[in-house]
């Protein structure tokens, strides 16, 4: 992976220099030094999920939680996703990137003449900032909420105490706990980070849809690379989901804040990949109803020319006018084919099927539970 601040255009650099609306989050510095460091950036999040996993695993084999060489499902789910949030944030930076790279030629950007280039990378340079970098202010916020919500998470039922469900599987000795308690903090003062990351993201996303794309409903191709970002993040966020869903028994009362934190994790995955998209869904609905009424009114005009030219009996270019009518109602039937909502239809396909597998494998289970015990 490539150094993000450098990848984000393809445009050459501006005469002057580019001055951020806001400083950069504590996260987009952190990104930075992993762009910074030898290799891709998913090598070093990989060898960070091998490093966590080991630290929990090793303490509790020598703990004799469990025998060596044998990990414990559970810890290596709160293992894997403090590389997983972390690596997943950066890819949607990254993605968000490339989206609007792509998605440049449909920008509304003064266009005031030759003198107007500087000003026009400044103002793509300001919207791309915005789209992959997180507020420092605001991102530090979020951060604090993550502390308060892990203090009360941790703090808020004493009687649990060391048989709180994360630590299940350990040795229940201070340095078992602790190897997990190291993993498990961080990860759920990363949550509202997460949370706002994806807020942040997609309204800018939104805001750039209705605000800056100039809409052609005969060029829809362009358009479609800023719903990629909404996808991936419910892509994301679903997979996340899945990996709680596996190590969770809903039966567990102590379970509640693990099945909420998954529920509205759901409802995130959906609303991330539509709401977005809803402003460009309305220009582009603007924009097809009011071709379609050009194409009618003209449609009209030409059957009534030509139920004047039978009704009088003048049949000269009748030829001509029949084809006119015909290629009009052509053009009607294509403007009714064409989708108002800019999504790739591959996106909302994975989307769908990745929203609907449990639902399918839970649907199988039961089928076949019910056909093996009859």
């Amino acid at each position: 992976m490539t150094r993000r601040r450098t990848a984000k255009t393809a445009s050459p650099p501006p005469a002057e220099s580019f001055n951020p609306p806001y400083p950069p989050s504590w996260f987009d510095r952190f990104t930075d030094w992993v762009d910074r460091l030898p290799g891709p950036a998913w090598g070093f999040y990989l060898l960070l999920a091998v490093a966590v996993i080991l630290e929990i695993s090793v303490v509790q084999w020598l703990a004799g939680a469990y025998p060596p060489w044998t990990f414990n499902g559970q810890h290596v789910f709160i293992a894997v996703n403090l590389p997983y949030f972390l690596g997943l944030m950066h890819y949607l930076d990254r993605a968000a990137g490339s989206a609007i790279a792509s998605f440049r030629p449909l920008l509304s950007l003064p266009k005031a003449g030759a003198r107007s280039s500087v000003k026009d990378r400044s103002t793509f340079d300001t919207i791309a900032y915005q789209l992959t970098t997180l507020p420092r202010r605001q991102a530090l916020l979020a951060t604090l909420g993550g502390v308060v919500f892990t203090a009360a998470a941790l703090l808020g039922d004493p009687a649990a105490g060391s048989n709180a469900d994360f630590l299940a599987g350990t040795a229940g000795t201070p340095l078992s706990t602790a190897s997990v308690l190291i993993v498990f903090i961080p990860v759920n003062v990363l949550l509202p980070l997460i949370l706002y990351h994806t807020v942040h993201q997609l309204v800018q996303v939104s805001r750039i849809y209705t605000t800056h794309a100039r809409i052609n409903i005969y060029q829809l191709q362009s358009l479609y690379a800023l719903s990629l970002p909404g996808a991936y993040t419910a892509l994301g966020v679903i997979a996340f989901v899945y990996g709680l869903w596996a190590i969770t028994d809903p039966a567990n009362p102590s379970n509640a804040i693990q099945i909420g934190i998954s529920l509205v994790f759901v409802a995130i995955a959906v609303t991330t990949f539509a709401w977005p998209l809803w402003g460009a869904h309305r220009r582009l609905v603007q924009e097809k109803e009011a071709r379609l009424a050009d194409a009618s009114s003209r449609f009209e005009g030409a059957t009534r020319e030509l139920h004047r030219r039978m009704d009088s009996g003048r049949l000269l270019h009748m030829d001509d006018l029949n084809k006119a009518v015909a290629t009009l109602e052509i053009e009607q039937n294509a403007l009714r084919r064409i989708p108002t909502w800019p999504w790739q239809p591959g996106a909302l396909r994975a989307v769908v099927a990745a929203l609907l597998l449990p639902v399918a494998v839970w649907a199988i289970q039961t089928l076949l539970g019910r056909f093996l015990g009859a």
